[in-house]
């Protein structure tokens, strides 16, 4: 299976971005669709917990995500598999997107307790998953920025 062509920097990457991808589809695209079964499933907050407007919030996220981030990721593993250097590019705007996207739903955990409706108490799995995931968008950029050349060659 794997190319011996092909950096171990090259595979780290895709599989970061195979991996996330299942996670949006299941999680977010699922939450605009039907949001009860990604409740169900664990890949989102239960309304008890997070209010109405939790709901109405992680619904937009989702649709954001759906429409913007899953088109960029799939564009990603495409053009990186094709050498495509313009998959350098899409990467970045992922690698971005997903350092921003974990710092912001970090910083709504720290912002939203207190707020009327909302009750959610966060776990160590949340802190786990978003520190992953703004480590591996900022470290993924700057190697994108310095050697991203590596992965198309």
């Amino acid at each position: 299976m794997a190319d011996p062509d092909r950096s171990i920097s090259f595979w780290v990457v895709v599989a970061f971005l195979a991996v996330f991808l299942v996670l949006l589809l299941a999680g977010q695209t699922m939450a605009i669709v039907d949001y009860e079964l990604a409740v169900s499933l664990g890949l989102q907050e239960d309304e008890s917990e997070v209010g109405a407007f939790g709901v109405a919030m992680n619904k937009a996220f989702g649709a954001g995500d759906t429409v913007v981030y899953v088109p960029l990721i799939v564009a990603s593993l495409a053009g990186l598999f094709l050498r495509k250097r313009w998959a350098v590019v899409t990467t970045a705007a992922v690698m971005g997107i997903s350092a921003y996207w974990a710092s912001t739903v970090a910083f709504l955990f720290w912002f939203l307790p207190g707020t009327p409706g909302y009750t959610l108490e966060p776990g160590l799995e949340y802190a786990v998953f978003m520190g992953a995931f703004i480590l591996f968008g900022v470290c993924g950029l700057v190697y994108l920025v310095i050697r991203g050349d590596r992965l198309v060659r």
